[in-house]
C-alpha cells in the first residue's frame, strides 16, 4: 500500500505535530515547581504603608548594613547607631527560586558591630536579605540581595 501525499496528509501531519508539542508544553508546566512568596499576602497589603515607613526610618540611619561571605560563614556588619543600644529583631534569608532553601535567625552582633552566620549547608544561589528590628521606640526595615558561592 502506497501512501500519496497530498495537502490532506500534509494538514494531518501538521495538527498531529501541533498537538504533541501543545501536550509537551502541558506536560513540562505541570512538572515546574511554584512557591508563593508569602501564604497571607492580603494583610501584609493592608499594612504596606506602616512598611514604606519601616524603609525610611532605616535610610534615615547615616550608617547602612552590609553584608560580605567568607569560606564559610556571613558577615553582616551594623552601622554604628546600634552601638549601646537594645535591638530586637531578625534577619531573614529568603531564596525566589525555593522556598525550602529560606533560613532565618535573630539580630545578634559583638562588640564590633558583626554579626557571624554559618553557611556551610546553605545552598548557593541568590538570596535576599530582610532585615526587621526595632531601635528606640521605632520599627525598621532594610532589604538586600545576597549571592552565596
Amino acid at each position: 500500500m502506497k501512501i500519496k501525499f497530498n495537502w490532506g496528509t500534509g494538514i494531518f501531519i501538521f495538527i498531529a505535530l501541533f498537538l504533541l508539542a501543545n501536550f509537551f508544553v502541558i506536560y513540562k508546566s505541570l512538572q515546574q515547581k511554584y512557591d508563593l512568596v508569602d501564604k497571607e499576602y492580603y494583610p501584609q497589603g493592608l499594612e504596606y504603608q506602616k512598611q514604606i515607613d519601616r524603609f525610611a526610618n532605616a535610610n534615615s540611619l547615616t550608617g547602612k548594613i552590609t553584608i560580605s561571605e567568607t569560606a564559610d560563614e556571613l558577615l553582616i556588619a551594623y552601622p554604628n547607631e546600634f552601638k549601646g543600644k537594645e535591638i530586637k529583631g531578625k534577619v531573614n534569608f529568603f531564596r525566589p527560586s525555593d522556598e525550602n532553601a529560606d533560613f532565618s535567625d535573630s539580630i545578634s552582633y559583638d562588640s564590633t558591630l558583626i554579626q557571624r552566620i554559618p553557611i556551610k549547608k546553605k545552598l548557593t544561589g541568590k538570596y535576599i536579605a530582610k532585615f526587621f528590628w526595632k531601635m528606640d521606640g521605632k520599627e525598621f526595615a532594610h532589604e538586600c540581595a545576597v549571592r552565596l558561592n
